[in-house]
């Protein structure tokens, strides 16, 4: 799955919402149009719920502190 920019004029797919979408999350395994349309408030609204079930993960440093590199 990928989030692109809209460069068409689509309705949002958000039930209730009548703005234009701005973004589009694709979906590639679907034969038929399986995207998803989504207007700049409601990809903000859907990360904010989305953050309160995933977390990122932290990224793991190269080097440990304490060791140095071995030649």
């Amino acid at each position: 799955m990928t989030v692109e920019k809209l460069k068409r004029k689509i309705k949002c797919d958000v039930s209730g919402c009548n703005n234009q979408a701005d973004y589009t999350i694709l979906n590639k395994r679907f034969v038929f149009d399986g995207n998803v349309y989504l207007c700049a408030t409601c990809l903000n609204n859907l990360y904010g719920e989305i953050g309160k079930f995933v977390k990122p993960k932290s990224i793991k440093p190269i080097y440990k502190k304490g060791e140095k590199d071995e030649i």
